[in-house]
């Protein structure tokens, strides 16, 4: 008999037209299904949720699947267990691994969506394709931060609000940004509005 392992790399192996992905960990977030959904849509997406062991027993706890299965289902999404002995101490960094690697996960995917657990798909994942990389015939579409236009004023935020405790690390990285040629946003890189800072001037700790 397959291992829930074999069957989550089958499954995965087999999503060749468009895949959404997600994650929680450390049981951060809910699963929240995605709405405005076509007739034909679970026909050609396949949705798949990245969780680690702590998440998985929360949603046992709640009765929404059955950890004694070979495969877990929360509505159109496919959960999928990552063992804890790959993962990081910081569960925002275990985020970040599904996010950054959709393309090795899903080999033969020709489309892929990130969603953050945070929030819910509220159009048609292949409308999203269509309208805004195939219409415009471009690689990649990037949503706008409804707070942040530039990474420096994210990498801030994140020491400000101590999402990332070792702010160092965090300033050393974005150091490292602006010596490999990162400069402010400026009025010719609209649609966005031009940021203020400047690489020499790195505050982390306003």
């Amino acid at each position: 008999m397959p291992s829930s392992l074999d069957v989550d790399r089958i499954a995965m192996e087999q999503c060749d037209s468009v895949v959404v992905v997600s994650a929680i960990f450390n049981d951060h977030d809910k699963i929240r299904q995605p709405k405005g959904l076509g007739s034909s849509t679970l026909h050609e997406v396949c949705f798949f949720m990245f969780v680690d062991d702590f998440t998985l027993k929360g949603l046992e706890h709640h009765g929404l699947i059955s950890i004694n299965s070979t495969e877990y289902n929360i509505g159109v999404w496919r959960i999928v267990k990552v063992d804890k002995e790959n993962l990081y101490q910081n569960p925002a960094m275990n985020g970040v691994i599904p996010k950054y690697l959709v393309h090795r996960l899903f080999p033969n995917s020709q489309f892929s969506i990130w969603i953050d657990a945070k929030m819910q798909l509220m159009v048609d994942p292949l409308l999203l394709i269509h309208s805004l990389v195939i219409s415009d015939d471009v690689d990649m579409a990037i949503s706008k931060h409804p707070f942040y236009v530039h990474t420096m004023e994210e990498a801030m935020a994140t020491a400000r609000w101590k999402k990332w405790l070792d702010v160092n690390a965090l300033k050393m990285q974005m150091e490292t940004y602006c010596e490999n040629g990162m400069q402010p946003w400026t009025p010719k890189k609209q649609p966005y509005e031009s940021g203020n800072w400047t690489c020499s001037n790195i505050n982390f700790f306003l």
